[in-house]
C-alpha cells in the first residue's frame, strides 16, 4: 500500500513536466516591436479617420435637414406668392371699368353737349 501511494504521488510530477519555450532572437523581437508600434500608429490614425467621417456625416445630416426646411418654406412661399397672383387677378376684375365708365363714350358725350347747346342757343337768338 505504500508503495502505491509513492507510485500515485510520483505519476503526477512525472507528468507535468516543463514544455520548452519558444525563444526568439533579438532580431525577431525587434521586429515584432516595430510590427506593433506600426499597427498601433494605424490604429490611431484610423481612429482619428473614423472620428472625423463620423462628425462629416453628422454635419451632412444636420445639412439635410436645413435643406429640406428650406425647400419646404420655399414651397410655402411659392404657394403664397400664387395665391398673391390670384388676388390681383380678381382685384383686377372687379376694378375694371364699366361700360359708362369709357372715355369715348364721355368724349361722344361731351361733343353732343356742345353741339346742342350751340343749336339750342342759336334757335334762341333768331
Amino acid at each position: 500500500m505504500k508503495k502505491f501511494f509513492i507510485i500515485l504521488l510520483i505519476l503526477p510530477v512525472l507528468s507535468f513536466s516543463q514544455t520548452v519555450d519558444t525563444c526568439f532572437t533579438e532580431e525577431q523581437i525587434h521586429d515584432i516591436s516595430e510590427t506593433l508600434d506600426s499597427l498601433y500608429s494605424l490604429d490611431s490614425i484610423n481612429n482619428d479617420i473614423i472620428t472625423k467621417q463620423n462628425k462629416l456625416v453628422s454635419s451632412l445630416e444636420h445639412l439635410n435637414e436645413l435643406d429640406s426646411l428650406q425647400k419646404a418654406y420655399y414651397q410655402q412661399q411659392v404657394n403664397l406668392l400664387n395665391k398673391n397672383i390670384n388676388l390681383y387677378i380678381e382685384r383686377e376684375q372687379l376694378i375694371k371699368p364699366k361700360w359708362y365708365d369709357s372715355k369715348i363714350i364721355w368724349f361722344g358725350a361731351g361733343i353732343l353737349t356742345t353741339v346742342l347747346t350751340g343749336k339750342l342757343i342759336v334757335e334762341v337768338v333768331q
